[in-house]
């Protein structure tokens, strides 16, 4: 048995071999990240008499560099774990003590890593899976530029017309954009006919507002104590950013469309049977676990997720205040805390355990934390029997009301 490890970089990745008792097996070697250096890693281990059978490859998650190359070993049989580059930097300080750090040293460390860990290292997702990571994680990308660009548009509405906050909520409401779009200034708005402006909001608000609302915009607009310095350039730049807005709000729809159709291929199609978890939540939260298999039990997913709580102890010493490791994904814990908030106010099992929590004092994120391990346990026992929730009862049984 052979255990190799490879040390990724953009341009070329290095190879470092050791049998199954722990020997190196030659030298470390590199191959450029292309169709040259592929096919020179085969003969190179076709030389050494590795077989595709007889070994396991450990390789970093570094970046995306290592796709392309885990993609190739996979067509050609090989068995290939992909490993969190925090667990290789903690195994290497057990290595050595010595700040000494090549790319061939790495390369054999990655193998002797890969070698203690043998069948119990992480493998990738499925297909679909592994699709819906990274259309969920654009997804965020998309709502939080979506995010920023409201912020600027609310920062230059403050700027030249401060009381338009007084007449939609929300500030960019379909109806506040649609008619921003047209007529972003006071000026332009004061200007413009009554019967316009009466036009533009109708259209954008479905016909909920009307000649009252025009009225009152126009009487805000003409009153206004906003800045009219460089006003038009402002409401040039608020104009388009209102259209960018629009267009990305489309775009996020369009992903979700797409992001629900893949989240029918895989086991997490089962979470949107958990009250309060729809297909956002459900889709991030499979998307990071990947295959719910390689967790075998609750605690590897929490711990996993960063939201198990640290450990500080030492001889006489033992810390009393234990907060959350956050040493997971990002993206995982975000999604269990946010569903967890959403399911404590739906299903009365995960309500009641929250309320018990903040009975004895705890605060909101530390009970709602605590929903989330139990919300964890719940949704990788879904995923791993493929069934859909079943209602549990409430934790502490209501009591009967008294007669009067």
């Amino acid at each position: 048995m052979y255990f190799i490890g490879i040390d990724i970089a953009k341009r070329n990745h290095v190879v470092g071999i050791r049998q199954e008792d722990g020997q190196p097996c030659g030298n470390a070697f590199s191959f450029s990240n292309d169709e040259a250096g592929f096919k020179s890693l085969m003969e190179r281990l076709g030389a050494s008499s590795v077989d595709a059978q007889k070994c396991i490859v450990g390789m970093e998650a570094t970046g995306h560099y290592w796709l392309a190359l885990y993609s190739f070993l996979t067509d050609h049989g090989f068995d290939v774990a992909v490993i969190n580059p925090i667990q290789t930097d903690a195994f290497r300080k057990t290595q050595s003590i010595r700040k000494t750090k090549t790319d061939a040293i790495d390369a054999f460390m990655i193998a002797e890593f890969t070698r203690f860990g043998g069948s119990g290292l992480c493998r990738v997702a499925p297909e679909d899976t592994e699709g819906l990571k990274y259309l969920t994680r654009y997804r965020m990308h998309l709502v939080s530029e979506v995010t920023s660009l409201k912020n600027r548009a609310t920062a230059i509405l403050d700027r030249i017309f401060p009381e338009y906050e007084t007449l939609f909520s929300p500030l960019l409401s379909p109806s506040s954009m649609h008619l921003l779009e047209t007529l972003p200034t006071p000026q332009d708005i004061a200007g413009a006919d009554i019967r316009t402006v009466e036009r533009l909001l109708r259209e954008g608000s479905r016909g909920r507002f009307g000649r009252k609302k025009a009225d009152e915009l126009k009487a805000l607009a003409k009153t206004t104590v906003g800045v009219s310095f460089a006003a038009q350039t402002l409401g040039f730049e608020l104009a388009h950013i209102i259209k960018l807005i629009r267009h990305l709000e489309g775009e996020v729809g369009s992903l979700n469309d797409k992001i629900a159709c893949l989240l029918e291929k895989t086991t997490g199609k089962w979470l949107t049977s958990i009250p309060g978890i729809g297909e956002v939540f459900a889709s991030v939260i499979t998307a990071e676990i990947g295959d719910a298999n390689r967790f075998e039990a609750p605690n590897k997913l929490i711990a996993y997720a960063g939201i198990d709580s640290s450990k500080n102890q030492s001889g006489e010493f033992d810390g009393t205040k234990a907060h959350m490791s956050k040493r997971g994904s990002p993206y995982l814990r975000w999604a269990l805390i946010q569903a967890a908030d959403s399911v404590r106010k739906q299903e009365a099992y995960f309500g009641d355990y929250y309320d018990s929590m903040k009975a004895r004092g705890k605060h909101h994120y530390v009970a709602l934390s605590g929903v989330a391990r139990k919300l964890a346990g719940l949704i990788l026992a879904l995923m791993k029997e493929e069934r859909a929730y079943e209602s549990r009862p409430a934790i502490q049984p209501k009591q009967a009301s008294k007669s009067t």
